[in-house]
């Protein structure tokens, strides 16, 4: 019995859609090297070549590869119809709403936001799943979660979304930082110095380098990277380096002098907050009503 995954069968259809592993891989906002291990797996698996690789060229599917082409297709309308069955029963069974909200989204800009909404709305059970920007987007495709939220300045494909809200960012280093205490900072003299941030490669990552680059520093040098904020703290109060974070999130440190905020010529640093839902099933009315709390709740600004 063959053991292939669904993502790696989502993996084989969005190379055959995009025409191409990078833009494959950009649609599930994860490295083109996994692409290219999800299908090797896959060959691996059936004992078979599904694409011709042609180096500047569209890959083109084999015999094979057209009828596991055929199969996964099948094989996902089948899971679409088991999740919307999945929605469907849960909506019937109980009023529940499942949100999957980027970490520090959750913690430092909608706290209290979700908290009023679970008191205002007793009638409605809210779950709420945290994690990666990357978590966000997959447990909304597959139906884990009817909302998503998180932050970002693009968007996401396979997902109807919109902004909400915007959210400042700052660069923080530590009061012994030769920056530290110097005014208007610019950022050819930012970018002298070591970043302390994100993976490069996740989906964050990659949105604060684009922000970085719009913002004049385009070679940004990492000394070390953290996915907690904690951590990231750690190695900025130590001296490690530079960080750009959310504005909100560093608010205590600097009122308390353990970080300081570099005084930053460059244009102004921010993201978009989006909200997401499926575009493959419709809204629940627990859900539409927690977006629409939500969009009270934020302005966007003009």
């Amino acid at each position: 019995m063959f053991n292939i995954t669904l993502r790696r069968m989502e993996v084989l259809v969005a190379v055959v859609e995009e025409g191409s592993f990078a833009a494959a891989a950009d649609r599930f906002g994860i490295a083109q090297p996994s692409v290219s291990a999800h299908i090797m797996a896959i060959e691996k698996e059936i004992g078979g070549q599904i694409f011709v690789r042609r180096r500047g060229r569209k890959p083109l599917l084999t015999e094979i590869g057209q009828s596991v082409l055929q199969h996964a297709r099948e094989f996902l309308a089948e899971a679409d119809d088991m999740r919307a069955d999945v929605v469907k029963i849960r909506g019937e069974t109980g009023q529940q709403v499942v949100l999957s909200c980027q970490r520090s989204l959750a913690n430092f800009v909608l706290r209290k936001d979700l908290t009023d909404f679970a008191i205002a709305r007793p009638d409605i059970q809210l779950v709420l799943r945290i994690g990666k920007q990357e978590d966000v987007f997959s447990e909304v495709r597959d139906g884990v979660a009817d909302v998503g939220c998180f932050l970002g300045n693009e968007d996401l494909r396979g997902v109807r979304a919109e902004t909400i809200g915007r959210e400042k960012l700052v660069l923080i280093a530590s009061p012994n930082h030769p920056l530290a205490h110097r005014k208007r900072v610019k950022p050819q003299d930012v970018a002298r110095y070591d970043f302390v941030g994100p993976p490069p490669s996740s989906l964050f990552g990659r949105g604060v380098s684009k922000l970085l680059a719009n913002a004049g520093i385009s070679h940004v040098k990492v000394a070390a990277q953290a996915t907690e904020y904690q951590f990231l703290r750690e190695f900025v109060a130590a001296g490690v380096g530079i960080a750009c974070s959310l504005e909100r999130s560093v608010a205590a440190d600097l009122e308390r002098g353990e970080l300081v905020k570099i005084d930053f010529a460059g244009v102004e640093l921010g993201f978009d907050v989006r909200q997401i839902a499926s575009i493959r099933r419709p809204l629940s009315k627990p859900a539409s009503d927690l977006m629409n709390f939500l969009r009270s709740r934020h302005q966007i600004p003009s």
